[in-house]
């Protein structure tokens, strides 16, 4: 089943050099980063065989990057190329700036970062074109970083992009699920660390729209961290055209309805009692994938209410959330009281947070915490979401631990119906989340998301505009 091919190995190559030059990079004065990039582009060659590279390197701290793209001779389609990877270093700038905003407000060090964007290319014999890019951000003085993949195929007879749309019916996602479940399934070592089980590998969460074409294969890319911890890598699968036989669009005007995504195979008991966690001001790679880590050993959800510039910083960690399972809520861009704000900022605030989440998870939030809990009737009014509050506050922020965590909760009594605050960035939180979930489950608590609690306690969907607050979960 896992298929080698020559166009395989360069790609693992491509990537085991990228990786290696991340890690050096990082650790590598500014008058060396540009020799390394130089060196990097050199050793992979092999996997660009359509077009000729261009490369333009900065090695100004602290946003150094390195950038090569391909030239095929095609106008149209070259402006396209080279305009996607300077993007890339747009976001790279805008990124780096808005965190550096944020941790200017807490006191926090500046830190360096670094980037650097390789591709591959091929063209097929029918003159589809080929390109992909490999982002690859880190920062110099910790741990945060993250592989992406960028995903292009210009038809050079019309010099338009290529989409699934001109290839596929519908159908190819459900044989393309079932291909890449079956391929990492077979693997011991992958089967038992994606993030989720199959379900991450779900036609819903967009996997299967980006990919190459080549004369054989159709190859699929999983972005660092996306399906599997990051020691996994960015992992790509290659499956045989002939697997989407029948799927073909050899009659246009025909269309397949698309099939709804499969159950997760969670059951509600709404005569049972239940509890909804909720974790603030995330995402974070250490607390909140501690936090996850719990709630994937016992096969339970909670809500998170994201901030919007970390999840730009952090986008793996949020994706991770979804995959397994769990609601995703908007905590504003870069936590300002909204109390205290017109309404035109308001909608800027949301419309600048809902476009990173689309971007990193493909969807919008439907559910807004306003920062401190703070909101009045310029924020109802102005904002696209349902506004929820909490009834159980653990003050973790405050405290800082573990114990007193758990006592501030276990002082609540009977926890039906309610919803517990706490924050997804403390390793405290999350040393507390370790206990604190098995010992809900021992009680017979069912942990549901704040949604479901919704649905189940107060018998309705949540309404947009509409505050639940804290008499609404007691």
């Amino acid at each position: 089943m896992k298929k080698t091919s020559f166009l395989w190995l360069c790609r693992l190559l491509v990537l085991t050099m990228l990786l290696g030059l991340g890690m050096t990079s990082a650790a590598s004065a500014q008058d060396s980063f540009a020799s390394s990039a130089q060196q990097y582009f050199a050793q992979q060659k092999s996997s660009q065989t359509a077009g000729e590279a261009q490369q333009i390197i900065s090695d100004q701290n602290p946003l150094p990057y390195a950038v090569e793209y391909p030239v095929i001779g095609t106008e149209s389609v070259d402006a396209k190329i080279k305009e996607a990877a300077m993007q890339l270093v747009t976001d790279y700038q805008t990124r780096y700036a808005d965190a550096q905003a944020a941790a200017a407000e807490v006191s926090r060090p500046k830190q360096a970062a670094y980037l650097t964007i390789s591709y591959t290319s091929f063209l097929t014999e029918d003159q589809l074109y080929n390109v992909v890019f490999t982002e690859n951000y880190g920062e110099t003085d910790s741990a945060a970083s993250f592989t992406k993949y960028h995903v292009y195929v210009f038809d050079l007879k019309t010099g338009n992009p290529f989409t699934w749309e001109d290839l596929f019916r519908p159908s190819y996602k459900e044989k393309a699920e079932e291909y890449v479940t079956s391929y990492f399934m077979a693997d011991e070592d992958t089967a038992c660390r994606l993030f989720g089980g199959t379900q991450a590998l779900s036609a819903g969460r967009g996997w299967y729209d980006s990919f190459t074409v080549s004369d054989s294969d159709i190859v699929f890319y999983f972005d660092k961290y996306s399906i599997l911890p990051a020691s996994c890598g960015a992992p790509m699968v290659i499956v045989p055209r002939d697997v989407f036989s029948g799927s073909y669009l050899t009659d246009p005007e025909e269309v397949e309805p698309e099939q709804p995504a499969a159950d997760s195979g969670r059951v509600i008991d709404p005569n049972q009692p239940m509890v909804a966690l909720t974790f603030d001001d995330g995402p974070s790679t250490g607390a909140t994938n501690r936090i996850l880590d719990t709630l994937e050993k016992y096969g339970v959800v909670a809500t998170f209410f994201d901030v919007g510039y970390r999840v730009e910083r952090y986008p793996q960690v949020t994706q991770r959330e979804q995959a397994l399972g769990c609601e995703i809520g908007s905590h504003s861009y870069d936590h300002k009281d909204f109390s205290t704000l017109t309404a035109s900022q308001i909608q800027a605030d949301h419309a600048k947070t809902n476009a990173i989440f689309q971007k990193v998870i493909g969807q919008t939030p439907t559910l807004f915490r306003p920062p401190y809990g703070s909101f009045n009737a310029t924020v109802r009014q102005n904002s696209p979401y349902s506004i929820v509050i909490w009834s159980v506050d653990t003050l973790d922020w405050k405290s800082r631990n573990a114990d007193s965590i758990l006592a501030s909760i276990k002082k609540e009594g009977n926890l039906d119906g309610k919803v517990i605050l706490m924050h997804g960035i403390y390793d405290s939180t999350a040393d507390a989340v370790e206990t604190l979930v098995p010992s809900l489950l021992e009680q017979g608590y069912q942990l549901v998301t704040v949604s479901e609690m919704i649905q189940y306690h107060i018998g309705e969907t949540p309404v947009q505009g509409k505050a639940y607050q804290y008499s609404d979960f007691r």
